[in-house]
Parts: C-alpha cells; sequence; structure tokens
C-alpha cells in the first residue's frame, strides 16, 4: 500500500512538473500577443518563476534535513565503521561538503557584486586566502548542530536568490555569462549548475548527518548503513532530476 502510495505520488509531481512549465508558455505567448497593453498573463508569468524554487526550499526543509536514524544493535563490531576508516569518511564527506557549499556561496556573491559593477572588466574577485578561511569557518559550523542546519538554510536561502537572478535574467533576454567568473559555468543552462550544485549539496548533507547523528562521532563508532538508510540518497537524486526536466522542459 505504501509502495502504491509513492508511486502515485512520484507521478502525480512527475506529470506537474512536465505540465506547468507548458502552462507557463502560454502565458508568455498570451502575454507576447498583446505585449503593448498591460496583462495579467505577464504578471502570472513573471511570478510564476518563483514557484518551483520555493517548492524546491520547502521540500528540502520538510524531507532532506532533519534526519532521524534507528540505531542498530549491533551483533558484531567488525561491521561499524570506527578508527582510521571513519577518519579518513568523516574527513573526505566533511571537506566536500564545506567546499561545496563556500563554492556555492561565493558563485551567487560574485554574480550579486558583479551586476552591481557596471564595469565587466572588473570582476569582483575572492583571495584563495579567503576561500580556504571560509571554508574552515564552514566546517566547524557543520560539526555543530545547531549552526549546521543554520548553514543549511542559508545554502537554500543562496539557492532561491541564484534562481531568481537567473530566471528575470532570462526573461527579460539578458545573459549572466559575462559576470560568472568561472570558466565552467559559461554555458547556456545556469539553471541546471544551480540545481546539480544544491543536488550534490544535499547528498553530501545526508552523509554528513548520518555520520554525525547523535553520538556516532562521539562515540568514535558509525553502523554500517542498511539499505534504508540508502533510501534518502536515491529521493533526493530522484527529486532534483525532476526539478532539472522541469527546467528542461521550460527552457527548450
Amino acid at each position: 500500500m505504501i509502495i502504491k502510495f509513492s508511486l502515485l505520488r512520484l507521478s502525480i509531481i512527475t506529470l506537474l512538473l512536465i505540465l506547468f512549465p507548458l502552462v507557463q508558455k502560454q502565458w508568455l505567448n498570451l502575454y507576447l500577443f498583446d505585449i503593448n497593453n498591460l496583462s495579467i498573463y505577464k504578471l502570472l508569468y513573471y511570478l510564476s518563476g518563483l514557484i518551483v524554487p520555493i517548492l524546491v526550499i520547502i521540500n528540502s526543509l520538510n524531507k532532506f534535513t532533519y534526519y532521524k536514524f534507528n540505531f542498530h544493535k549491533k551483533n558484531n563490531n567488525n561491521f561499524d565503521i570506527s578508527g582510521k576508516f571513519l577518519f579518513l569518511i568523516t574527513l573526505v564527506i566533511l571537506s566536500i561538503l564545506s567546499i561545496l557549499i563556500s563554492n556555492y556561496i561565493f558563485i551567487n556573491l560574485k554574480i550579486i557584486l558583479n551586476l552591481l559593477i557596471s564595469n565587466n572588466e572588473y570582476l569582483v574577485q575572492f583571495d584563495i586566502d579567503k576561500k580556504i578561511l571560509f571554508v574552515v569557518i564552514i566546517s566547524i559550523f557543520l560539526i555543530f548542530k545547531k549552526t549546521k542546519f543554520l548553514l543549511k538554510k542559508i545554502t537554500l536561502i543562496n539557492f532561491f536568490i541564484f534562481s531568481i537572478i537567473n530566471w528575470y535574467s532570462q526573461i527579460n533576454n539578458s545573459s549572466l555569462n559575462d559576470v560568472i567568473p568561472f570558466y565552467i559555468f559559461k554555458f547556456g543552462n545556469i539553471n541546471f549548475v544551480n540545481i546539480v550544485f544544491l543536488l550534490a549539496i544535499e547528498t553530501m548533507f545526508y552523509l554528513w548527518s548520518y555520520i554525525s547523528y547523535n553520538s556516532y562521532l562521539s562515540d568514535w563508532n558509525v553502523p554500517k548503513p542498511h539499505m534504508k538508510e540508502i533510501t534518502p540518497i536515491l529521493n533526493i537524486i530522484m527529486f532534483y532530476l525532476l526539478v532539472i526536466l522541469y527546467y528542461s522542459i521550460l527552457f527548450k
């Protein structure tokens, strides 16, 4: 019964994400048909760009932030993660997550600051030492429970701002390529970059939430994850693939 309900919900969400961009395109066409007059379709089209980012944030806060894990009774400690291997996993996950979040925030800061500068020859840059310091600060924030959740909310705010800037730049036929200082982002679909960044952060955040859950790290012993601990990662990937599908249809 639960499986049937999940499949039904997934089918409904998929259908809505396919139909909604088609509706948005119709609003745009109706607005362009009578572009010289004030139209309700223009307002609908402009505001419709807020809907999906808001839904992403709500879903992330409800489903992909406050994780709870069941402690497994350990019949054999050999199946637990501890010692040097746990240290390596902790260091890798914490480093990757911190770098992802810091780069994601820096990209948005650069876009905002560079948009405010009229002369694009002087793009805002950040020194490498400032970036390293920022990564260290984020790593410290991720260690503590309250600041970890605060950092997750800041990341979602960053996603929303990034989405809105890109949305209104695209509907006004202006490109962000001139103000994005990273060569890797100099291609048309900036929405794809935004979603993939958030997907990577969500995945690493889940892994960090698991190994830092409760007293796992203080006991320096993390239970080997079962299949039900892997399922949330699949849910994260599935959800953001649907969001990518939505933007692909919208800007096709």
